[in-house]
């Protein structure tokens, strides 16, 4: 059952989701909400509404039952990093229906500075053109070299809580998912007088909902809705 966590925010402004897959964090994006000509480079991704980024080492995270002994030289020995890019439509929840997923307001500055950063996490080729790696882990899917070393204290989820503290949220350092999934948890809209929306619906599986007051941070509601919610659902 997918988690859904969202703050209050306007109705104009732009959705990031964090996406918590157990020990590694990821960013999803809708593309519409990247501002034009500062992340050019997500036009070699997979093609869809969303786009899901990651971040980490190279060897590792390409390797889909990867040893103990890849992830203590991962973790031990600077290494080169890899990216690695989701394409999809649909509800973000029902993408990742097994994995908590935090939604936040982004402003336009705040984009701005997120895809920037994305930008800038890329490898260059001598023509200044981004590298290919290959298929991605799941679903259309792609890696891209970075052109930062991974290591003990640059890990994924210490880039992802870089990104998030770009986007306008006070992420600490963040070397575990737990800790930037606690931290997110924790931004929300800057003014309290403003109207809750639901972000996203599960198309075919069940999500627990949780509105946050922006202000003081605590939980409103909790709902456990169906696939075809209504609007008695709320409990």
């Amino acid at each position: 059952m997918g988690a859904l966590l969202f703050a209050a925010t306007p109705l104009s402004a732009a959705t990031l989701y964090v996406v918590n897959h157990g020990w590694h964090t990821g960013l999803v994006i809708r593309r519409g909400d990247i501002p034009p000509g500062l992340w050019p480079e997500q036009r070699e991704a997979p093609p869809g509404e969303f786009l899901e980024v990651g971040w980490g080492e190279r060897e590792f995270y390409q390797t889909r039952d990867p040893s103990l002994l890849q992830a203590l030289r991962a973790t031990l020995w600077p290494s080169p990093s890899v990216l690695h890019l989701v394409g999809f439509n649909g509800s973000v929840v029902a993408r990742f229906p097994h994995s908590e997923v935090i939604a936040l307001p982004a402003d336009t500055a705040a984009m701005a500075r997120l895809a920037q950063y994305i930008s800038g996490a890329y490898e260059r080729d001598q023509a200044g053109g981004v590298i290919r790696m290959g298929h991605g882990l799941y679903g259309d899917s792609r890696f891209f070299a970075g052109g930062e070393n991974f290591h003990l204290f640059r890990t994924c989820n210490v880039w992802t809580a870089r990104a998030l503290r770009l986007a306008g949220c006070p992420v600490g350092v963040g070397i575990t998912a737990s800790n930037v999934m606690k931290s997110v948890a924790k931004c929300g809209a800057p003014a309290a007088a403003q109207a809750m929306r639901i972000l996203d619906w599960p198309e075919t599986k069940s999500a627990r909902i949780v509105l946050y007051e922006p202000v003081t941070q605590q939980a409103l509601h909790f709902a456990v809705y169906s696939a075809k919610p209504s609007t008695s659902a709320m409990e």
